[in-house]
């Protein structure tokens, strides 16, 4: 990473085909931030040119994310254990779904080479942001924390709630769609992404924002967890169809904006290989709009099974009901049966033409005594 001269910085910003978009500006109007040294030197020097071969060796640890992992993964397997050393159950495969795919897929996004080139070129990051909002939440949410949480605390402790219309508000899902969407739009279309960019713990609070509106949406539409999913299954899915319009906007936000996003910050950086300052702002934006769409299908499909799921064992209690109901009304019936002729179960399984009134009745003779008449 080298600091250069203010004209052959406006110049790599704008690009040797691109000579339409500012470069100068965040955004219309603010004033151009400097961009210090001291910041540049945390970037990981001048790396090599990003192919197909460095995307899948190009790992860097992420040390905040890598303690984090750790120590949730390591509180979830306590837990586990907890819950089955006092006989209960929990299934392998919500462990498996919260550890590889939340936070295995966390590891993923943020250490694989999306997080090593995400302060070198401008479409990594984007890619990285929609990810941890789409993707890593899915693992998250079927991991059911809430569920194992209260399986292991003391029934005699009970939890704080919130108020009622606290729960209602952020309890529907359609509210966490648009929180995760705004603060997405407020990422790229204000100075946020050239000030997280030149400060690395902005970075990392940024990520964690990213993700916890993530599941703040998923949690209520999927529905799995204990304490989520009183919203009905069909306004969940009609939310999930127009959640799956509203993730297109910051992609289309990027896509359209006139100027070079975080300008300042990237045209510090010596790289002389690989697309231009737009041309890697308009990979991003493709790649945001086509990752919201097609990675969002996995959360739809999981509410769509959730959805057939809960159907059946609606099915099987009603019947269950229904069933306990018969049985007590045949016993009911059992003691008089005997005095009363035939009761309605020893009817409804007789042929019509032999328990209805009326000449087939008759010309059978089985027709019941009480209900024959006298013909002679």
């Amino acid at each position: 990473v080298a600091v250069q001269g203010e004209a052959p910085l406006r110049a790599a910003a704008r690009g040797p085909d691109d000579r339409s978009m500012s470069a100068a500006l965040p955004w219309p109007g603010a004033p151009e931030l400097p961009v210090t040294s001291s910041a540049l030197a945390q970037v990981a020097g001048p790396l090599a040119p990003l192919t197909p071969l460095r995307e899948a060796t190009a790992w860097s640890p992420d040390v905040p994310v890598l303690v984090v992992a750790v120590l949730v993964s390591g509180a979830y397997l306590l837990a586990v254990r907890g819950v089955r050393a006092r006989g209960g159950q929990w299934q392998a495969t919500t462990t498996g779904w919260f550890l590889v795919g939340g936070v295995g897929s966390l590891l993923v996004v943020t250490c694989s080479f999306l997080g090593t080139y995400s302060r070198v070129l401008f479409w990594p990051l984007a890619v990285q942001d929609v990810l941890l909002m789409t993707l890593v939440p899915v693992g998250l949410t079927l991991g059911r924390p809430l569920a194992l949480w209260r399986s292991v605390r003391p029934q005699r402790r009970a939890a704080p709630r919130l108020p009622r219309g606290v729960r209602s508000v952020f309890g529907f899902p359609l509210t966490g769609s648009v929180l995760a969407v705004t603060l997405l739009l407020l990422v790229y279309t204000t100075g946020w992404d050239q000030a997280r960019l030149e400060h690395p713990t902005l970075l990392e609070l940024t990520r964690l924002l990213l993700l916890v509106a993530g599941c703040g949406f998923l949690w209520p539409l999927i529905g799995v967890d204990d304490g989520t999913g009183r919203t009905s299954y069909p306004i969940r899915a009609v939310i999930a169809f127009l959640d799956g319009l509203l993730d297109a906007l910051p992609g289309l936000a990027v896509l359209g904006t006139g100027h070079v996003i975080a300008a300042g910050y990237y045209a510090h950086v010596a790289r002389t290989w690989g697309p231009t300052l737009p041309k890697a702002q308009q990979i991003g934006g493709t790649a945001m709009i086509v990752l919201s769409e097609f990675v969002g299908l996995p959360a739809l499909l999981v509410l769509m099974l959730a959805w057939v799921r809960r159907d059946a064992e609606q099915a099987t209690d009603v019947d269950a009901a229904l069933d306990v109901i018969d049985a007590a009304e045949i016993a009911a019936r059992g003691s008089s049966s005997a005095s009363t002729g035939p009761g309605r179960e020893t009817l409804l399984h007789r042929p019509w033409w032999e328990v209805d009134p009326g000449p087939l009745a008759d010309r059978y003779g089985s027709r019941p005594p009480e209900t024959r008449g006298d013909r002679d």
